[in-house]
């Protein structure tokens, strides 16, 4: 024990000594992320290396036990090596392409160094810096053995408390919107400070003086050249022609709604209300999950931007709506969902009112979204047909655990135990399916009442109404045992349906090109505004009415990004994984570099 905690001493005192270096190169990247704020803000971009050195310091001494074996027992630097060398590289990386290093970028640059730009030159450099850091940490490890009158006590103690600090006052300006506070997060890789929305919230109810979330004026909304931060969004200002007949627009969302339930038995007046109109029946959103799912929709904008519209939500506020309201559209927002989470709610509706942003926070699932329905159609029948409306419905019952009333219950049997896929992963899907198919029909039946709504009112004549999901659900599909969404990018967690209905049309006009939920805010903006600005310049997808014959698609979840390219998805993080969208455990035959690095470009088309 005594020798076992001798060796724990040195490998804290490598750490410590070792992370001057490390401190070197994570302040190029706080450097370049720094605003002049408060004392805050400033506090907190000094705790930042803090989050970095207790990591590594955790690795190095798990791995102490190499420190008995003397042959071995400098390889204790290797993780040390290894950061240090990412952060030298991520530097290099990121000031040219504005995008941080993953693993599919190094399998990119591996096997297609010279198509994502890289010479031989900077390959020899590569190794001669990799050799000398290495040389370094070895300098510094013989110095650490030598020097064993050096305590780290004291030091790391010091900084637990400084990241404790550090990870609190990211919690309040995430929560209070502090965009001198959450700009640092694009620009540091692997970077995901601590948030706790609901503990913040209960906290401004006590405290509602010191607890104020920061907004911005119109003149900083309307003028994209007072941003000073890392997202350029959008390229230039957003240009309108004249527009007379200005529709009304409706989009609705199902929660979890995967592409293959929009059938005549699951979802049985969507399904008719689909035979007039436009179907686009190889559609993807930008998420296995609802933030990205929302995001992509909503921005038209590859999920890669999520962080950097994040920073400053208010600021950075869609251009879906800041557009319509801009052209004298009222918006209104119905959702059973709590968007404040991942600051949805400024991102996507700006500083709306609590008369136009309905969001029920008591009862079952089902119960809100007969709430948010009513008030839909309450909204609708009072509509007055002076000022054209945008309305954003989200409806979430088909959320696992799925919600409906007891009629609704016509797919039979369903699970005993809902949480029993937690428990056997190969258990029988059939009963979750009905169960969700229940939900489904259920949320139908709320469609059905609201599009009457708007039929009963007149309204349907101008009203141009969009009917989609944020991302899918899977039920086992692959037999690998994933359930739900989040967890992987094929077709059952991320396809979804997509109906655009343009007032007046008669019949069905099928889409079989690959569309994505990034082409919808570019559609809406050409087709009901008149915009005369380049889709480029706001958006990365395409005219939904105007597509490409072939696209790839970015997809995010919370923690892992993907790329949609032909029929393969290309999912990378802390590992990358090549599988085909239609089968998890079917491999690629060919790799497509080429197109695959246009996507990765997309990610830094935004980004000054």
């Amino acid at each position: 024990m005594k020798h076992y905690f001798k060796h724990l001493q040195l490998a804290s005192r490598f750490t410590l000594m070792s992370f001057l270096s490390t401190l070197v190169l994570l302040l190029v990247l706080i450097s370049s992320a720094y605003q002049h704020g408060t004392l805050s803000s400033f506090i907190y971009s000094l705790s930042i290396p803090s989050y970095y050195y207790l990591i590594i310091l955790l690795i190095t001494v798990i791995l102490t036990p190499l420190l008995f074996i003397k042959p071995i027992a400098a390889w204790i630097i290797l993780p040390k090596v290894m950061l240090d060398s990412f952060l030298i590289a991520d530097i290099f990386v990121f000031s040219i392409y504005r995008f941080h290093i993953d693993m599919l970028f190094i399998e990119m640059a591996i096997f297609d160094f010279k198509g994502i730009g890289l010479s031989w030159v900077s390959i020899l450099f590569a190794a001669i810096t990799f050799l000398a850091v290495i040389t370094l940490h070895l300098f510094i490890f013989s110095k650490a053995k030598k020097n064993v009158q050096l305590t780290t006590k004291f030091a790391n103690i010091s900084i637990i408390i400084l990241f404790i600090i550090g990870q609190a006052i990211h919690i309040w300006g995430n929560f209070t919107k502090q965009e001198t506070i959450l700009a640092y997060t694009p620009y540091l890789p692997f970077y995901a400070p601590i948030t706790s929305t609901k503990k913040m919230a209960k906290l401004q109810k006590s405290y509602p003086q010191y607890i104020v979330i920061s907004k911005y004026d119109n003149a900083t909304l309307v003028d994209n050249k007072k941003s000073h931060g890392l997202f350029n969004y959008p390229l230039k200002p957003m240009t309108f022609d004249e527009n007379k007949n200005q529709l009304n627009v409706l989009l609705f969302v199902v929660e979890s709604w995967r592409s293959d339930m929009l059938t005549s038995n699951v979802t049985p007046y969507i399904n008719e209300f689909a035979k007039t109109s436009h179907r686009f029946n190889n559609h993807y959103s930008g998420g296995n999950v609802t933030v990205s799912g929302l995001f992509s929709l909503m921005y038209g904008l590859n999920p890669s931007y999520l962080a950097s519209a994040q920073s400053a939500p208010f600021k950075y506020q869609s251009q879906l709506t800041k557009s319509f309201a801009q052209q004298g559209y009222e918006i209104d927002a119905y959702t059973g969902s709590n968007l404040d989470r991942f600051s949805l709610k400024p991102m996507l509706f700006g500083d709306i009112t609590d008369q136009h942003f309905i969001n029920p926070t008591r009862g079952p699932r089902e119960d809100k979204d007969q709430v948010v329905a009513a008030k839909v159609i309450s909204d609708i029948e009072s509509s007055d047909n002076k000022q054209p409306w945008f309305k954003f419905v989200f409806l979430v019952s088909s959320h696992w655990h799925y919600g409906y009333p007891e009629q609704y219950k016509i797919d039979t049997p369903i699970p005993k135990n809902p949480e029993g896929f937690l428990i056997n992963k190969h258990i029988d899907a059939q009963p979750f399916i009905n169960d969700y198919k229940n939900s489904l029909r259920y949320v139908d039946s709320l469609f059905k009442q609201i599009h009457q709504a708007v039929i009963n009112s007149g309204q349907d004549k101008n009203t141009l109404i969009i009917v989609t999901s944020d991302h899918g659900e899977e039920f086992n599909d692959n037999k690998q045992g994933y359930w739900g969404h989040g967890s992987n990018f094929t077709k059952p967690q991320t396809a979804v349906p997509m109906l655009i209905y343009i007032p007046g049309q008669k019949n069905t006009v099928i889409e079989s090109k690959r569309s994505a939920h990034v082409d919808v805010l570019p559609t809406l903006l050409k087709t009901v505004l008149n915009t005369s600005t380049e889709l480029s310049d706001f958006s990365s997808g395409f005219d939904l009415f105007s597509l490409p014959k072939k696209r790839g698609v970015a997809i995010s979840s919370y923690n892992q990004k993907a790329y949609l390219v032909d029929d393969t998805i290309y999912s990378s993080d802390l590992l990358s994984s090549k599988y085909n969208v239609n089968d998890l455990t079917k491999e690629p035959e060919k790799v497509n570099y080429q197109q695959l690095n246009k996507m990765r470009q997309q990610d830094s088309h935004f980004i000054k």
